[in-house]
């Protein structure tokens, strides 16, 4: 069987020559071509791997914070000093990571130079206007001068964000470095600084894990699997409250499926939109998906039987074998399952996940396209979008007004956080449609 060209191998040994991509990978959208190349790396190697949206979302889902920051409170907008940058500087600024919880508030993490380190913006009025909001403070290290500082944000409810960081090696000081680690022995991207906000990034603080579980996740807020708080085993779902930011597990944990840390992020499910858990069968390895509309008290079990049960290599399990779902309101979803023949198959569901039609198969592409304000799906193939308008099965070619034609012929990862918000990073700006069909560009600060 031949893998798919959207696999992306997960890093174990420092790697030299590839790990200032890899790093950059993190925050920058790849071209199609960079897909392809990458695909050939993973067919040579023959090894387990993940999708380039799902290594961005396993980087926000494998931990969440802590601790509380001191600054302003007034939320007042802030004069953006410019900082030097030198002439092997390019695409600078840019922004590395958006989040949206709800149609108007929107925040962005921007970089101004390498060395910069990250700095938060909120909008509280769909890009109008911005303003500067303090960062949780770089984790206290024995060593960081080799260190690049880069932060992704993701929103779980109403102003609560969680900042996941990352201390990516610099090229150059991995080479003289025998070990390939620093002194702290923290080792190439090693990921540090995990932080939650309940106040739209004003103040930070540490997460915590209750260890009583909960009856559900409340009305808002989203879902985390295990990856966000730490290996476990079993994986367990949590939720998180949106008072004091702490998260407990779900009383009722989805039945009938198996969930490994950070397949949650195979989704593209907006907040308010109901639960949605990709996994597996664990009789058949099959595809299936866990789905509650009612905060996960109960849950609705699918199994995609005509999906291709999934391989293991090397003890690890590539994401293109896991469905992906794309949800919007009303208990509409549309869910995507890997084909042999490196299509996906496209099931649609209207009543939150009791009943599923299948639609046509579709080019394979690296994650779960987004349903649109109208219940349509799109999806990017890296030739083009392809839409179901109608909900009817049926995909044709579609343009997005607004959409960069440069774009369209690459895959960049639509995001689809909220209700009446869609989004993506252009640096140094956003692309923002509050339909899914339409689209603007804003700039950031």
């Amino acid at each position: 069987m031949r893998e798919s060209q959207f696999e992306e191998p997960r890093m174990r040994a420092p790697q030299f020559e590839e790990l200032r991509a890899y790093a950059d990978d993190a925050v920058r959208q790849p071209g199609f071509a960079d897909i392809r190349r990458r695909a050939r790396r993973v067919r040579r190697r023959r090894t387990a791997a993940s999708s380039a949206a799902a290594a961005v979302a396993v980087l926000v889902v494998t931990g969440l914070g802590y601790v509380a920051t001191t600054g302003s409170r007034g939320g007042s907008p802030v004069a953006v000093p410019t900082p030097a940058t030198s002439a092997a500087d390019t695409g600078w600024p840019r922004v590395t990571s958006v989040a949206a919880t709800g149609s108007k508030d929107l925040y962005a993490v921007v970089e101004r130079c390498r060395e910069c380190g990250p700095q938060l913006y909120a909008s509280p009025d769909a890009g109008a206007t911005w303003q500067r909001r303090p960062v949780p403070p770089a984790p206290d290290t024995s060593d960081t001068s080799g260190d690049v500082r880069t932060a992704l944000i993701v929103e779980l409810g109403n102003g609560i964000l969680a900042w996941k960081e990352r201390r990516s090696i610099k090229l150059e000081d991995l080479r003289t470095s025998p070990s390939g680690t620093t002194d702290g022995g923290r080792g190439p991207s090693a990921n540090q600084g995990l932080w939650i906000t309940v106040d739209g990034g004003r103040t930070w603080r540490r997460a915590a894990i209750d260890p009583e579980p909960v009856a559900a996740v409340l009305p808002g807020t989203r879902p985390v699997d295990c990856g966000l708080l730490g290996p476990a085993s079993p994986c367990r779902i949590y939720a998180v409250n949106p008072v004091s930011g702490r998260f407990a597990p779900l009383a009722d944990q989805p039945p009938g499926i198996t969930v490994e840390s950070g397949w949650a992020g195979q989704t593209s499910v907006p907040l308010s939109a109901g639960l949605w858990v990709p996994g597996l069968d664990p009789a058949t390895r099959k595809p299936a998906v866990a789905a509650s509309s009612d905060g996960g008290r109960t849950w609705r079990t699918r199994v995609f039987t005509d999906g291709v049960a999934a391989e293991a290599h090397d003890g690890m399990i590539a994401t293109m074998y896991l469905p992906t779902v794309a949800a919007g309101p009303n208990g509409t979803a549309y869910v995507l399952t890997y084909r042999a023949d490196l299509r996906k198959d496209t099931h649609r569901t209207t009543d939150g996940g009791a009943s599923w039609v299948s639609g046509d198969s579709v080019p394979e592409v690296p994650d779960a396209g987004f349903v649109t304000a109208d219940g349509g799906h799109v999806v990017n193939t890296g030739q083009g979008f392809l839409a179901d308008r109608d909900g009817g099965g049926g995909y044709a070619a579609v343009t997005l007004p607004g959409f960069p034609a440069e774009l369209r012929r690459q895959v960049p990862i639509v995001s689809h956080p909220a209700a009446g918000r869609y989004l993506l990073a252009l640096s140094p700006g956003l692309l923002l449609s509050d339909d899914g069909w339409k689209w603007r560009r804003v700039d950031t600060p």
